[in-house]
């Protein structure tokens, strides 16, 4: 059954075609026959066909196969029937046949058709092996997709190749890696190895063993025994074969593989052939590896990378957030990429987003352009200027800002970096502050004019007295006397008015309700109402707390603006007076109008409002400036007084006035 490869037999793949008798004595004989056989057909003619086909076995009654292919083809309803038996050439070679018989036309004869096997069998013993290792590399492919690192990986593959039967392996084996800058191989996995083999196969470098022959050569290296090709040779180490097969990738030599036979073992051709396919799927795994680790570490060198570029951002949000000054990035077209809280609560106090939002919604055409002007004309200097702008909650506010350009990693300018200050609150000290040096000023000269006049005049009406209680006096002389006692009267008022403001009263507070000082100066006030035809009306908050005030002072004050409101209005208008607890948020909107006065403080606003002529703007900036009046009659000290008195008591008093839409003071009390 050993036979040579079909190389040696040419006619492995020829069948041919016997004729015989019922005796099985050979009719015919084609050219096939005699090419498979080795017989001419004159050779042949009459003898028996069991010389040439011969019988394995026998089965009961039948002494040849013949005979029992003949009982078959007879008791079954084909015209033919199949048996598998050994032929024998001219030269004694065996070969395995298949007969199929096949009736003739001629009567109790056949015709048989003789198919060699030797073809079909290498053909299918090629197929076991190629199937044999289609799963041994199967296997191998299923070791490398588990997530092994490339050390443990090797080590279960080198253990399944030491449990594969067929190849009868000692176990002892190992995977060595070629290292490129030092032209030398390592050990990377070894499974049987003691450590002194360790040790001395751990770097093979410069060495002649076979491994590293294999690395160098590129070709399979195989030693049936320990001999001077086997390189290190240690003692206590039994003798024994090797097959060094180099690992490859793209041609390139990239490791090798070593395994041990048994000592003398022939080098098998299906063994190598084996391996050298297992030694390739070993280059792919091992490149695949390398791969996937340079590509761990660059998904770790990038997560590294990210993770401190979040912590940059992270770190420069806060420092953003942490300013106590608004900043805003635009794009060229004015639109905000990023902004800090501060100037989110500066340009939308409703807390609407203002990313994305274009800066020209927010502060006006008008402003935002002039932002853009400054930083063009000032392109490389940082310089603080000032702007009035109008929120989105109709409050004027005053920003100092600055730009600089934002440019890309080019140096091309892609936006804008504006950083703003709310300064309202400066600009509103300083004018409160300037309005009480003027104030202060004015009350003290007001205070040393008022005392020097009021002595001569004192003096004057004394005369005049004098002058009107001589009876011998002319009547023109008694008249001048009565007009002087009159003038002398006026500025002794006016003067009163003067020291009221030069040296207003120590307010005496306490706590009272401002509905009640209200319906204390109505009747006061109610007829002059009805002879203007002005209608009043009130509106209050339930529950409205009381306040912290002078009540004696608080009615003057409310005296003095009903008086102004009325003279304001003339005939036929309206006066709205409306008094509320400030909650947080209009607290807030107040604090815009009133920086620094109402932190900490719970408050009282007190509105009143008329339909009036109003005022412009001029006029209403100088409204509570001492010796200012657009009256015919009196000096200006009315509202003066008012702004003094408010602020003696804690109280602060805000105007909103527009030319023939009437005006609105506003008072913020303080409640206990």
């Amino acid at each position: 059954m050993n036979e040579p490869p079909d190389t040696q037999r040419p006619n492995s793949l020829i069948s041919s075609t016997i004729a015989c008798n019922g005796n099985w004595k050979i009719c015919s004989w084609n050219e096939s026959a005699t090419i498979q056989f080795g017989y001419k057909q004159a050779e042949v003619i009459g003898r028996s066909l069991s010389d040439f086909i011969l019988s394995p076995f026998t089965s009961g009654d039948f002494k040849t196969p013949l005979e029992e292919l003949l009982f078959a083809s007879k008791q079954h309803s084909s015209n033919n029937v199949k048996l598998y038996g050994l032929a024998t050439d001219k030269d004694f070679n065996t070969f395995p046949v298949e007969i199929i018989a096949l009736e003739s036309a001629i009567e109790d004869n056949y015709v048989l058709t003789i198919h060699d096997l030797v073809a079909r069998q290498q053909v299918c013993e090629r197929y076991l092996r190629e199937h044999d290792l289609l799963r041994i590399l199967h296997d191998i492919y299923q070791i490398a997709l588990q997530p092994y690192l490339l050390k443990e990986a090797l080590e279960k593959i080198l253990d399944y190749l030491l449990s594969i039967e067929q190849i009868n392996l000692l176990p002892k084996a190992a995977i060595f890696l070629l290292d490129d800058s030092s032209d030398s191989i390592s050990i990377i996995a070894q499974r049987g190895f003691s450590p002194s083999q360790k040790k001395a196969c751990c770097t093979i470098a410069g060495s002649t063993c076979i491994c590293n022959t294999a690395a160098k050569k590129g070709k399979i290296q195989f030693i049936s025994s320990m001999d001077e090709n086997h390189g290190n040779t240690l003692e206590g180490v039994r003798p024994h074969g090797h097959y060094a097969v180099p690992i490859k990738r793209n041609q390139h030599v990239i490791g090798v593989l070593c395994l041990t036979v048994k000592d003398g073992e022939e080098c098998r051709e299906d063994i190598t052939e084996m391996l050298d396919r297992v030694a390739e799927l070993l280059g792919g795994i091992i490149e695949n590896q390398k791969m996937d680790l340079q590509l761990i570490n660059l998904v770790n060198d990038l997560r590294v990378s990210i993770v401190n570029l979040r912590e940059e951002k992270k770190y420069s949000e806060s420092i953003i957030q942490g300013l106590h000054h608004g900043l805003v990035v635009t794009d060229l077209n004015g639109y905000i990429q990023k902004s800090n809280m501060v100037a989110q609560n500066i340009l939308s106090p409703s807390g609407k987003p203002i990313n994305r939002m274009r800066l020209h919604e927010l502060i006006g055409d008008k402003a935002a352009e002039e932002i853009i002007v400054k930083q063009v004309s000032i392109p490389s200097a940082r310089v603080d200027h000032e702007i009035s702008i109008s929120t989105e909650a109709d409050t004027n506010i005053v920003l100092s800002f600055s730009t600089v350009s934002r440019e890309d990693s080019k140096g091309h300018k892609v936006g804008l970096i504006i950083s703003f200050t709310d300064i309202s609150e400066i600009k509103y000290a300083r004018r409160e502050m300037e309005k009480m040096n003027r104030l202060s000023t004015v009350a003290e000269i007001a205070s040393a004019v008022a005392h020097e006049v009021r002595n001569p005049l004192a003096g004057i009406k004394i005369m005049a007295q004098s002058i009107e209680e001589d009876s011998s006096s002319t009547g023109d002389q008694n008249e001048c006397a009565t007009r002087i006692i009159k003038q002398v009267d006026r500025l002794n008022e006016l003067l009163s008015e003067f020291f009221s403001y030069a040296r207003p009263v120590v307010p005496k507070k306490r706590i009272f309700s401002i509905i009640d000082v209200l319906r204390e100066i109505s009747p006061l006030i109610h007829s002059k109402l009805e002879k203007n035809y002005i209608e009043f009306e009130e509106i209050y908050q339930p529950n409205l707390p009381p306040i912290i005030a002078d009540p004696n002072q608080m009615q003057q004050v409310f005296l003095n603006l009903f008086l102004n409101a009325i003279d304001a209005i003339k005939q036929h208008g309206k006066i709205l007076i409306t008094a509320e607890e400030l909650t947080k948020s209009k607290l807030a909107a107040a604090k815009k109008q009133l920086p620094g006065v109402l932190q900490g403080k719970k408050y009282v606003q007190f509105t009143f409002s008329d339909n009036g002529t109003g005022m412009s703007p001029e006029t209403a900036e100088k409204v509570f400036e001492p010796f200012f009046t657009t009256k015919t009659t009196g000096v200006g000290l009315g509202m003066s007084i008012v702004y003094r008195t408010l602020k003696e008591n804690d109280a602060s008093i805000v105007l909103k006035s527009a030319e023939g839409k009437g005006t609105t003071f506003t008072i913020y009390f303080l409640t206990p």
